[in-house]
């Protein structure tokens, strides 16, 4: 069975994944950031219990970070089964369905956080697998819930439904027409926040963004999914708009980069994380504006290569540690076995 990763979705020439969050805490505890190592653990075993028998979740596959290297569970980050967060928790655990669309983290910032993905902009389907989820634990755990407030969370900013939601977008046309600074000022009207998902802390690469929602508290799941996916909805059209002026006005530069970056890729024996993601970026955008046409079914999907190429991934696939020349180098391989053939 496929991960969600590698599938195509609704409007996927821009909306690369949709995701819901929910986040819960347990009643009869301190907030995660006041758990000593002791409650920690024992919140952990007590949940997991729980979680353990509910049959609908009997075939995830649940993991604790006392039994897994590092690169382990960056790998897990990177393919987004867990979250930064988690990742930076001493104590942890947590439980992932076979197509890791659907992930359970304990002790995460809140004491759980349900998380859902889906492929494209599809934020319906992602709620309905997370209220779903929701629904099984809330019948085993005593929520932290307040009548007058909603769910009650670490931080204030999720106070209410407890519900995050976010977009991944692959804006490479407004990115080279200096149009991100801008269109974040702008959602940020909207109670919504715009960022890079890949970033060396000064320049972004391969030009994917999230926008999310900020204000969860007043407002209904309903509301937030709504406003979230109208503002997207316009991005989507300027991106597509962007991408047709820049093929009209420079088609043989649109053209050369395409190819450039297909036979570097196809062919080089080492490549920076950086360096393959930009190249990536303009075959995932030569893919969709149909400059060039893989020899793969229309569910080829190049994400699945962006992920792939990560350290920690990287890492998983020889489950040994690697320094950074033979992560290049097995970058580079790896892209070489897997890059569809175009026609």
């Amino acid at each position: 069975m496929s991960r969600w990763f590698e599938e195509t979705g609704k409007d996927g020439d821009v909306v690369i994944s949709s995701r819901v969050r929910l986040a819960r805490n347990i009643a009869d505890y301190n907030f995660s950031l006041k758990l000593d190592d002791k409650d920690a653990k024992k919140l952990i075993k007590e949940t997991s219990d729980k979680i353990d028998n509910i049959k609908e979740l009997e075939k995830y596959a649940y993991y604790n970070f006392d039994s897994l290297d590092d690169y382990q569970k960056m790998a897990m980050k990177e393919r987004h089964v867990i979250s930064e967060y988690l990742l930076g928790q001493e104590l942890a655990a947590g439980y992932v369905s076979s197509q890791e669309n659907v992930s359970i983290m304990l002790n995460e910032e809140d004491h759980i956080r349900i998380q859902t993905y889906s492929t494209g902009m599809d934020l319906d389907k992602c709620y309905k697998m997370a209220d779903t989820i929701d629904d099984y634990l809330g019948a085993e755990l005593n929520y932290a819930y307040d009548v007058k407030y909603g769910y009650l969370t670490t931080c204030l900013s999720s106070v209410g439904t407890g519900m995050k939601t976010s977009y991944m977008l692959h804006l490479p046309a407004l990115t080279d027409y200096s149009r991100i600074a801008g269109l974040a000022s702008e959602v940020g009207r909207f109670g919504l926040v715009l960022r890079s998902v890949y970033s060396d802390g000064i320049k972004s690469y391969g030009d994917i963004y999230q926008i999310s929602n900020q204000v969860t508290l007043g407002v209904s799941e309903g509301e937030i999914i709504d406003n979230i996916t109208h503002i997207t909805k316009q991005i989507v059209d300027q991106e597509r708009s962007m991408r047709k002026q820049f093929i009209n006005e420079k088609k043989v530069n649109a053209l050369d980069n395409v190819y450039r970056s297909y036979g570097v890729l196809k062919y080089a024996r080492k490549l920076t994380l950086t360096d393959a993601m930009v190249l990536l970026s303009q075959i995932r955008l030569g893919i969709a504006t149909g400059l060039i046409k893989p020899e793969a079914s229309d569910n080829y999907n190049i994400y699945q290569l962006m992920i792939g190429i990560q350290p920690g991934n990287l890492e998983l696939m020889g489950d040994e540690e690697l320094d950074d020349e033979e992560l290049d180098v097995r970058r580079a391989s790896f892209i070489r076995e897997n890059l569809v053939n175009i026609l």
